[in-house]
């Protein structure tokens, strides 16, 4: 039964040392987590899972996290910022970060316009999906 894909970050290292994730992989783990970066647990290379951060991969074997409910978006889709009666500025932008707000137990999203961040951080009710812009051929 395939229960994938999963979301979910890790507010703690979660064991002593380093055998909970793929060797490889160890590295760049310690630059990602602890933090409220928000995982895409997406299919398997065993013993090992594979986590996707926008276009970072992970391996690690199954560790406790913090699951979180997922919105329907993910790192790399574009998106128009909605409004809202002014409280935002609408742009049409990619999602660059997806982060879990422990205080306000929440998903936020960072996004980039035109390959430039923007410094707000938007609720899923700010944001829509959009298509991305054709390439001309």
């Amino acid at each position: 039964m395939k229960t994938d894909p999963k979301y979910g970050y890790y507010p703690w290292w979660p064991e002593d040392g380093d055998d909970w994730i793929h060797p490889e992989d160890a590295e760049l783990a310690r630059t990602l987590i602890p933090s409220p970066r928000v995982f895409c647990r997406d299919g398997e290379q065993e013993p090992y899972v594979l986590l996707h951060y926008g276009d970072v991969l992970l391996r690690v074997k199954r560790t406790l996290w913090q699951a979180v409910e997922p919105e329907g978006f993910g790192i790399g889709d574009w998106v128009e910022v909605l409004s809202r009666g002014m409280r935002n500025t609408p742009r049409t932008a990619v999602i660059h970060e997806m982060h879990w707000d422990a205080k306000d137990r929440k998903l936020v999203y960072q996004v980039t316009e035109n390959g430039v961040p923007v410094p707000n951080q938007y609720a899923g009710e700010d944001l829509k999906h959009v298509d991305p812009p054709k390439l001309e051929e």
